[in-house]
């Protein structure tokens, strides 16, 4: 009962506020001047690009919007900060140390040497296979890059690959 008290009132007070209920809606036109001195408000422009996290210890492909251009040491610092909110949310989660800063990337021809801080060492195992894959495999995604070599701290270290040896060669 209330509700239709309350919506006979406002269809009573309508066409006291100038809102006509009769008759088709009109268009109004209010001139703003001239728009040359208002600047478009917008931030920087973003690009798609490829990472991988994990769920369940397996590697899974996910996209960032990263600022553009998106570099590799753009995209590498984003991998290394770890999983954002939403990410978390969705159950994703990086195998990459809490604490990993990315210290540098050289690029000799197709083979990007990545230098970590040595917190990247503070993993073993599984969870340390699955760090160097993240890196690996996010890296390669990037235009001109095939393959990784590692260093931590600035001194070129072997890493684990899928067979269980350490590799030094490019990964």
């Amino acid at each position: 009962m209330v509700r239709r008290t309350m919506l006979l009132v406002l269809v009573m007070t309508l066409p006291a506020c100038g809102i006509s209920v009769d008759g088709p809606p009109s268009v109004l036109s209010v001139d703003l001047g001239d728009p040359g001195g208002i600047e478009e408000a917008t931030g920087p422009a973003l690009e798609a690009v490829s990472m991988y996290l994990v769920r369940d210890d397996r590697l899974v492909h996910i996209t960032r919007d990263l600022p553009s251009p998106a570099t590799l040491e753009s995209i590498l610092m984003s991998l290394v900060s770890g999983e954002t909110d939403p990410e978390d949310r969705a159950g994703l989660r990086s195998s990459i140390p809490a604490g990993t800063r990315l210290r540098g990337i050289s690029l000799e021809g197709t083979v990007a040497q990545v230098d970590l801080s040595s917190d990247f060492a503070a993993v073993g195992g599984e969870q340390e296979l699955l760090a160097v894959a993240q890196v690996v495999l996010t890296a390669t995604r990037v235009e001109g890059v095939e393959s990784v070599v590692f260093a931590l701290d600035g001194i070129r270290t072997d890493v684990p690959v899928s067979s269980g040896a350490l590799e030094g060669d490019p990964v």
